[in-house]
C-alpha cells in the first residue's frame, strides 16, 4: 500500500494537535465540579454504573474516525498485479479453407475428427497458446476470413481474441451449391484487410492508442487447389508482396491414398484420384517471402504454427503496475465511526447540561 507522504505528514500533525487539544479540554472539565455533594456512597451505584465506566467510548470513536478520515486524505492505494502491455504487435489474417473436402478424417491427439475441427482446434491454441510449445499471440491483431466458392469474413482484425475464437467456431463445411475453393480471392481480400489496418489504429489513435503495427502476414490453409475462376493464386500473391505482406501457406494433406466418402448405404472408401499438387501454394509463399508447410495431422499442424511463431514475434512489450485507489473504504469506515459516535452521545451516553 502506497500514500501520499506529505499530506500524511501534514495530517499526522494535525491529528497530535487534536489530541493534545482533546487533553487540554479533558483536564480542564475535570477541574470543574459542576454539581456539589458531600459524598458519593449517597448516590447509588456511583462509580460502578456501566455508563459510567464505557463513558470513553464516544471520545474514542470520535479521534479514531477523525484518524481514520486523515487517512483517507493521504491517498492510499493498493498496487495490482503487474500487466503486460503490447506497444508492437504483428497483423495476422487467418484464412481458412471450408470447402466440402475438409470433412475428411484428421488424427488429433489420438482422435480422428474432420480436418476442419481439427483446425479450429488448432488455431484456438495458436491465439492463445498450450502447455507444449505455443505461447499464444495476445501482442497481435488478429482477422478470420473462410472461403469455400467465396470468401466470408468471420471476425475483422481484433485484439479481442475470446470472441475470435468464438466466431472461429462457428464456421461450418460449404454446402454444394457453396462449394469451391477460391484461394486467389480469399488472397486478395484478406491483403485488403490488412491494408485498412492502419486507417483503422489511426482511428484508435483518437483516443490516445499508442498500439503499432510491427508486420503483417496472411495464414492460409487449405486442402484443395484453386478452382476456375477469381482472381490467380500468383496474382494475388503478388499484390500482397507489393504491400510488404507475407503469406504463410498450409497444404493439409494425407498419407494415405484413399478417401472416405458417404453414401445411402454407408461410409466406404475410394482411391484418391492423384496427390494434392502443392506447387502453387509454395510459389504464393515464395513470392511473398513466408513459408510453406504441409500437415497431415494436428500435431504436425501445431509444429507449423511454432515455426510460424519463432519467425514472427512481437516486440517491445511493456510492463507496468496498477493501482486501486482504496481511500473509500477509510471515507466509510471514518464517517461511519463518526455516525456511532453521534448515535451513542444522544442515546445510552447522553448527559445532560
Amino acid at each position: 500500500m502506497t500514500f501520499n507522504y506529505t499530506i500524511l505528514l501534514g495530517a499526522s500533525g494535525l491529528f497530535l494537535l487534536f489530541l493534545f487539544l482533546v487533553f487540554l479540554i479533558q483536564r480542564k472539565n475535570k477541574a470543574i465540579a459542576p454539581i456539589s455533594f458531600s459524598g458519593t456512597k449517597q448516590i447509588k451505584a456511583a462509580g460502578f454504573s456501566w455508563k459510567i465506566k464505557l463513558r470513553w467510548i464516544p471520545l474514542f470513536l470520535r479521534i479514531a474516525a477523525i484518524f481514520i478520515l486523515l487517512i483517507a486524505f493521504s491517498r492510499p492505494q493498493k498496487g495490482l498485479e503487474v500487466i503486460k502491455t503490447a506497444r508492437e504487435g504483428v497483423a495476422i489474417q487467418m484464412v481458412i479453407d471450408r470447402s466440402s473436402s475438409m470433412t475428411e478424417p484428421l488424427t488429433f491427439r489420438g482422435v480422428e475428427s474432420d480436418r476442419l475441427s481439427v483446425v479450429k482446434k488448432v488455431f484456438a491454441e495458436f491465439i492463445n497458446g498450450n502447455d507444449s510449445g505455443l505461447q499464444g499471440r495476445s501482442n497481435d491483431m488478429i482477422g478470420l476470413n473462410s472461403f469455400a466458392g467465396f470468401v466470408e469474413e468471420n471476425s475483422p482484425l481484433t485484439l479481442d481474441h475470446n470472441t475470435l475464437v468464438n466466431f472461429a467456431k462457428t464456421i461450418r463445411p460449404a454446402s454444394r451449391v457453396e462449394d469451391g475453393t477460391m484461394i486467389g480471392d480469399a488472397l486478395y481480400y484478406s491483403v485488403l484487410r490488412l491494408i485498412s489496418v492502419d486507417e483503422l489504429l489511426k482511428k484508435a489513435g483518437e483516443k490516445n492508442n499508442d498500439y503499432k503495427i510491427k508486420s503483417k502476414i496472411i495464414i492460409l490453409l487449405t486442402d484443395g487447389q484453386q478452382t476456375r475462376g477469381g482472381m490467380s493464386p500468383l496474382e494475388a500473391a503478388q499484390f500482397a508482396a507489393d504491400n510488404d505482406i507475407k503469406v504463410y501457406t498450409i497444404a493439409i494433406v494425407n498419407d494415405q491414398n484413399y478417401k472416405r466418402q458417404d453414401s445411402l448405404f454407408g461410409q466406404f472408401f475410394s482411391l484418391m484420384d492423384r496427390p494434392l499438387d502443392t506447387s502453387m501454394l509454395d510459389n504464393v509463399a515464395g513470392t511473398t517471402g513466408g513459408l510453406f508447410a504441409k500437415a497431415d495431422s494436428g500435431e504436425s499442424l501445431v509444429k507449423i504454427y511454432e515455426q510460424i511463431d519463432e519467425m514472427e514475434k512481437s516486440q517491445f512489450d511493456e510492463r507496468f503496475t496498477t493501482f486501486k485507489e482504496i481511500f473509500p473504504i477509510f471515507v466509510i469506515i471514518g464517517l461511519g465511526l463518526l455516525l456511532l459516535e453521534l448515535l451513542l452521545s444522544n442515546t445510552l451516553f447522553r448527559t445532560i447540561p
